[in-house]
């Protein structure tokens, strides 16, 4: 936007002085598509980018030989966009500058400044389409401060805004042209790391634990734990980036905290806790209740005499009494095993488990 009040009125010149950017070159950053975002607010696969690019050009020139004047591009984009390649049925015109102000307001954390969990979903979506469609590498890593809530309830919820504020200064500053930062939660953060694989992006979370490690509170240090993901090493989709690196992130908590750990399949079914919940199950054909035996953030475990077949999804409902806890998810049986009187031992994996419910079991499990 800086080069842009430059020469507000020669869009030609933006683009060539983006492309000959010794800087945008470097980090393979995509030109036209980073372009089209800013004047049109759509997002184009670096390809279509620029064949719309050179079209809405061609268009220009050819209005402009029509009419007997030169047509400024953003009309020549408009028109392009109403009435050749209808992307825009009832367009609005507004001063962009104003509008990347507003649109910053929507997306971005008014504490941190890092970009919010609404920008994070909708940056994972984009970024995993470019990786899939160029077969290009793509990791995600997801942080949670220590110990935070023993900070809040030891010195305060100022001082640990001071502290999230801090964590999010030091991972703006560590982070790449390409890459995106957010806070997606209290004090969990997530850095998407476009074109690297699992070793590169290890690497570059290593850097900024040790960098976060520096910040200093009561003649403390802070720590972060840290859980990595690739695409398409590990992951095939965007739910499993950030499930496996969820998960990633509650080994590392579960491991002694202050740690980077990268997700494996092997990492799942031993951390577990004991917890004697209340279990309320529902199967399409009939209900019943028992209680848990133990659980973590992937799976639980529980004992009834009720006849369930592998691989059944069911409705759960696990209600601890003493502390108010409820969690409510879908389960799918992955195990069954019989024990004495006719009583099951079952396994289950969560399939589906809301933020709330894992923040849950991540509290209880490192206790």
């Amino acid at each position: 936007m800086d080069i842009l009040d430059e020469d507000s009125a020669n869009e030609e010149y933006l683009f060539e002085k983006l492309r000959d950017s010794a800087t945008v070159l470097d980090s393979g950053y995509h030109v036209y598509s980073a372009l089209l975002r800013v004047f049109t607010s759509m997002d184009f696969p670096e390809d279509e980018a620029e064949t719309i690019w050179k079209e809405i050009i061609e268009y220009k020139n050819s209005l402009s030989d029509q009419l007997k004047r030169d047509v400024g591009f953003r009309v020549a984009m408009l028109d392009y966009f109403i009435n050749v390649n209808k992307k825009l049925s009832n367009p609005k015109l507004i001063e962009i500058r104003l509008f990347a102000e507003t649109e910053k307001l929507v997306l971005v954390d008014e504490l941190t400044r890092l970009y919010n969990r609404r920008h994070f979903q909708n940056s994972l979506q984009r970024e995993f389409k470019q990786a899939k469609r160029y077969n290009l590498p793509l990791s995600l890593l997801i942080i949670d401060i220590d110990n935070f809530k023993k900070i809040n309830d030891t010195y305060g919820h100022p001082k640990g805004d001071q502290i999230l504020v801090s964590v999010a200064t030091t991972i703006a500053t560590n982070m790449r042209l390409e890459d995106t930062a957010c806070r997606i939660g209290g004090e969990e953060f997530a850095v998407i790391l476009p074109q690297t694989n699992e070793p590169s992006a290890m690497i570059a979370a290593q850097k900024l634990l040790e960098n976060i490690r520096q910040i200093e509170f009561e003649n403390e240090k802070v720590t972060v734990s840290g859980g990595i993901v690739s695409y398409p090493d590990k992951a095939n989709s965007v739910e499993q980036l950030f499930d496996f690196a969820d998960r990633a992130l509650y080994f590392a908590k579960y491991s002694g905290k202050n740690r980077v750990i990268a997700y494996s399949p092997d990492k799942r079914g031993s951390l577990r806790f004991e917890a004697n919940f209340e279990l309320a199950c529902k199967l399409t054909d009939k209900s019943f209740k028992t209680i848990s035996k133990n659980i973590s953030v992937t799976g639980l475990a529980f004992e009834t005499t009720e006849h369930i077949n592998l691989n059944d999804f069911m409705d759960v409902r696990l209600e601890d009494h003493l502390t108010g806890h409820l969690i409510e998810a879908k389960i799918k049986i992955v195990r069954k095993e019989i024990t004495t009187n006719n009583t099951f031992h079952i396994g289950a994996e969560f399939i589906e488990l809301g933020h709330h419910g894992k923040e849950i079991l991540r509290t209880l499990s490192t206790r």
